[in-house]
């Protein structure tokens, strides 16, 4: 993605090899034409020392996950940055005859789990039977889900769980990874958690931003995430030009665009065009597919998490670039006498009406390309089937199966065009950086849960439950969402778990992020309402927290009475 083209895995002369899948955004310095994984074999082969390992990966900001060969010590090292943002699954093998595998993403038969994010492992290659794996945890590492410290005692429980394997696992005592990020800030406000009723949301917004500490941290944030929005859109292949464009203030219109494309304007488009569904568009041969020239694509729901990147996008790329903004539908399983819709309202699902709202507040100078991806009850079934669960693989829950499909089928970027002169023409985003809103709920207590803990604990249950949140996002969906989106050929990108916004929302007192005495659709993410506000998205602000898989429609699709957390029959191998 960055620099000159490097074929994985890289070598140099001393026999050293890396396989990298991540993104250096900071910590060590890469020069604009420079090749990450380059630089970091480089850096890694400097010194042979495990506290030379264990510095130069503490230092990286950015997502990643590694195997590295050290030829001089005939030691393997790999794992996954503290957020789990790539993915990295192993088979541990059960006899001295079974293959040890690492793998992003399922091969064989074998029964692969995810590596857990809780440092970085070693293992130097013997003639025994048993490997015998070294773990460098992070600082005070807890076991991904629960705030249970990882020691000598649990870690072979933790690691294996109750399966019998020929794998000697050692925690060692002294040397760790340094925490990428500081501790929660657990300051309790001096604040009567009783609900506060408002009929007007806006209000009370436009009062805390009259505040000057409050407004400040919006600000801050805002200023971080801007940083963290231009890092990830401008490092990727073929934007060295286009950046330097923009440092001259030139302006104009991509000449390699498709005019059709190029031309789309978000005006005169309040409401949906008549569309189809994917396989309906592919049936049709006769139809012109229009080959968008975006380089970034946006998960684009119009909440406020996706509406605040898509506006920071707006303020650090030249005004001539195209951004696709990517906005699923699943069908709906509607009675009888509701089955004569029209073919937009058939597609008219919770995030589809407010991506278009939300389209209506962005910059309209720019070009921004509406791709409503319709997917059809059979066309989900079928490409789950044959494909999208080797990727869901190893989770295997009903909410892993709804969000994945979802995702997976966003990240395809194709759709039809919902604004400009195009409107219902069939379009395939090209983008191959996608950047997500993952990560906001976590830190901003988005989640209906967080809500709860608030209401039966007060402001302790509410910090407790951020805490946990956050230390947990590495065991929940990022891995598989990486799997998902990377079977397209594309990249995903998390600027709310940038390093330095998550050091800066640690900081913060919770009620600062989140006053949940408010409302829904106020209280959650009171902070990043506020800025959304200052970036003229009064509307999008107040939409309330709604999940991808209620959003789209994809959960209770096919199965009403299923639960989120039970068992997917979906996903198993047929038998």
């Amino acid at each position: 993605m960055r620099g000159d083209l490097t074929p994985q895995p890289t070598g140099d002369s001393h026999g050293n090899y890396l396989l990298w899948n991540g993104e250096i955004f900071g910590g060590l310095q890469v020069e604009e034409n420079e090749n990450d994984t380059a630089l970091l074999l480089k850096n890694l082969s400097f010194k042979s020392d495990v506290e030379h390992i264990l510095g130069s990966l503490s230092k990286i900001h950015g997502p990643w996950a590694f195997v590295y060969w050290q030829e001089e010590t005939k030691t393997l090292w790999f794992g996954r940055d503290f957020f789990g943002r790539r993915s990295l699954c192993w088979y541990l093998p059960k006899t001295s005859t079974d293959p040890f595998i690492l793998t992003s993403v399922r091969q064989n038969i074998e029964e692969l789990v995810e590596v857990p994010s809780i440092g970085i492992y070693s293992m130097t290659l013997t003639q025994t039977d048993i490997l015998d794996i070294t773990v460098y945890s992070w600082f005070e590492a807890v076991w991904p889900g629960t705030m249970t410290s990882v020691t000598t005692g649990n870690l072979c429980q933790g690691l294996t769980g109750d399966s019998d394997c020929s794998v000697k696992f050692n925690l060692h005592p002294n040397l760790h990874l340094t925490r990428c990020i500081p501790s929660l800030n657990k300051c309790l406000p001096d604040l009567d958690p009783c609900k506060i009723q408002t009929e007007k949301p806006e209000s009370v917004i436009d009062d805390l931003l009259h505040d000057a500490e409050f407004n400040s941290c919006v600000d801050k944030l805002t200023h971080l995430l801007l940083k963290s929005v231009t890092l990830r859109v401008f490092n990727q292949v073929m934007w060295n030009q286009t950046k330097n464009d923009h440092n001259n203030d030139l302006t104009g219109t991509s000449n390699s665009e498709v005019k059709t494309a190029q031309d789309n304007s978000r005006t005169d488009q309040s409401h949906p065009q008549p569309c189809r569904d994917s396989s309906e568009e592919a049936s049709d041969a006769r139809e012109t597919v229009i080959q968008g020239n975006s380089k970034v694509a946006i998960l684009f729901s119009g909440g406020v998490d996706s509406a605040v990147i898509t506006a920071l996008v707006d303020k650090c790329l030249p005004v001539h670039e195209s951004v696709d903004l990517i906005n699923v539908a699943f069908e709906r399983n509607l009675p009888q006498k509701q089955r004569n819709l029209s073919a937009a309202e058939k597609w008219l699902v919770p995030d589809r009406q407010t991506g278009l709202m939300a389209l209506q507040e962005l910059n309209p100078a720019r070009t921004w390309n509406f791709v409503m991806v319709n997917v059809g009850i059979a066309e989900l079934q079928n490409l789950r089937s044959s494909h999208i669960r080797h990727l869901v693989y190893p989770l295997e829950t009903v909410l892993d199966d709804s969000i994945g499909c979802a995702v997976w089928f966003a990240a395809r970027g194709e759709g039809v065009l919902g604004n400009g002169e195009d409107a219902g023409k069939t379009y395939k985003s090209s983008a191959k950086v996608i950047l997500c809103g993952m990560g906001a709920d976590e830190q901003f207590a988005g989640y209906s849960r967080h809500r709860g803990k608030f209401e039966e604990l007060g402001w302790q249950g509410l910090i407790d439950e951020v805490e946990m949140e956050v230390q947990r996002i590495s065991a929940r969906n990022l891995g598989r969402d990486d799997r998902v989106i990377t079977d397209h050929g594309k990249e995903a990108r998390f600027p709310f778990l940038d390093e330095d916004v998550v050091s800066y929302l640690q900081s913060l007192p919770v009620h600062i992020k989140a006053d949940l005495r408010y409302p829904r659709g106020l209280g959650e993410k009171i902070l990043l309402r506020a800025c959304a506000v200052k970036l003229g998205l009064s509307k999008s602000a107040l939409f309330p927290k709604r999940a991808i898989q209620f959003g789209s429609r994809i959960a209770k699709t096919e199965n009403s009475k299923e639960k989120a957390s039970e068992k997917c029959s979906r996903l198993a191998d047929p038998t």
